[in-house]
């Protein structure tokens, strides 16, 4: 889908992540604390002299994928991956930091590991384990590759006209990062199309990398012979295996073999689709020119680092517009209720009554997000900004990078 621009001068081109060193995130914790890339971490935390039940660490990671790196460090201190729990996901093409906590880990086998471009900043005991979501926000330093030469009047000029926020989009990591099919199996389900759900997710080879991935896909896409599939699949592909063994027991018991899968990947699929509504529908709006508040959304302070906080609501129409996550619970506006129509999708389809552990009421969303502590480098194309939890640099700097089609103002 062709999002909207909220500025309108073209951007300056080129290309992000040529490698990963060009994407640098470092997280900031919720009272502000940024994990800085190769500066260690020191802690005066009492609760380490008491040794709490968990192992928190600072994880620095390079070209890496969060549950990737955690599973290697897993099979480094042999244990299960099981144990860990960390903030927020990191993209795998990035240098990157974020904390982590496992139970039961020792620190002086953690400091023992040694693992490619794995580097552990610090770590320290703590009594409860660090949650998703137990996170600000992230710092990032991003480099852009053959960008235009006027590129700092062009970044300037772009900078003035979002007046320092930029439209809160999903990105397309949270569409699936390359067979982009996410937020398609997620209406699927909506729609208890449970059969096309499952062929989209085992069988789709659009955007597929891997080469036997690709062939194994298409083959059963023509055969559907699930015992021929399991020797087919490559191991790495554990989700989709573990669907295919369920259809090889029963080749029409579709709704068991999604339910074969972890409930956050279900949600996954949901929750896609719901943002795919979302920029969809912010899209519309940024395009017809008005983004006022409307049916049941409301404004939202920010918290003390600057970034809104859908939880703490305000009288002021200068805060931020929190936007609806449409759900089974939420109340629509016409034009909201149209976008489902069009889709042949009810509120009431949000309630899954055969797999009702991925029910969703909905939700709320800032309309826009801000851009913090902004700077650019022209002499090197270097972008520094910091996002709250949730929100994409990839969005972020589409502004400034893409060209951009004429508005109709």
């Amino acid at each position: 889908m062709n999002l909207s621009y909220f500025s309108s001068t073209p951007g300056i081109g080129g290309q992000l992540k040529t490698t990963s060193e060009d994407f640098a995130v470092e997280e900031i914790t919720k009272n502000g604390t940024i994990f800085e890339i190769d500066k260690d971490v020191k802690t005066d935390n009492k609760e380490s002299e008491s040794k709490g039940e968990f192992l928190h660490f600072v994880l620095q990671k390079d070209n890496w994928a969060t549950a990737d790196a955690i599973k290697e460090i897993a099979k480094a201190l042999h244990t299960t991956p099981k144990r860990f729990n960390f903030a927020g996901t990191k993209d795998k093409k990035a240098l990157t930091t974020q904390l982590v906590s496992c139970f039961g880990l020792e620190r002086e086998k953690l400091d023992n590991i040694k693992i490619k471009d794995i580097t552990i900043l610090g770590s320290w005991y703590a009594r409860e384990k660090i949650d998703l979501g137990d996170l600000l926000g992230n710092r990032f330093k991003i480099r852009v590759e053959g960008a235009d030469k006027n590129s700092d009047k062009i970044v300037s000029k772009i900078y003035k006209e979002l007046d320092g926020k930029f439209p809160n989009y999903f990105g397309e990591q949270r569409f699936g990062s390359t067979r982009k099919n996410t937020h398609i199996i997620g209406e699927k389900i909506l729609k208890r199309q449970f059969k096309e759900a499952v062929l989209d997710f085992l069988c789709n080879s659009e955007g597929e990398e891997n080469k036997e991935a690709s062939l194994a896909r298409k083959e059963l896409a023509d055969t559907f012979d699930y015992t021929q599939a399991l020797k087919n699949f490559p191991h790495y592909l554990r989700l989709e295996r573990t669907v295919i063994a369920e259809l090889e027991k029963n080749s029409n018991g579709y709704i068991n073999a999604l339910k074969q899968l972890p409930r956050p990947t279900l949600l996954m699929f949901v929750h896609a689709f719901q943002s795919h509504l979302f920029n969809r529908m912010l899209s519309h709006r940024i395009e017809n020119g008005v983004v006022k508040i409307e049916t049941e959304e409301y404004y939202c302070k920010e918290n003390k680092y600057g970034f809104p906080d859908i939880n703490q609501k305000s009288e002021s129409k200068t805060d931020w517009i929190a936007g609806k996550l449409i759900g089974y619970d939420n109340v629509l506006n016409a034009e909201e209720k149209a976008m489902l129509k069009e889709f042949n999708i009810s509120q009431e389809d949000f309630k899954i009554r055969s797999i009702p552990e991925i029910n969703s009421k909905g939700g709320f969303r800032t309309l826009f997000a801000p851009l913090k502590d902004f700077a650019f480098d022209s002499k090197n194309n270097v972008f520094a900004f910091s996002l709250q939890s949730g929100s994409y640099a990839t969005t972020a700097l589409r502004e400034f990078i893409n060209q951009k089609p004429k508005r109709n103002d």
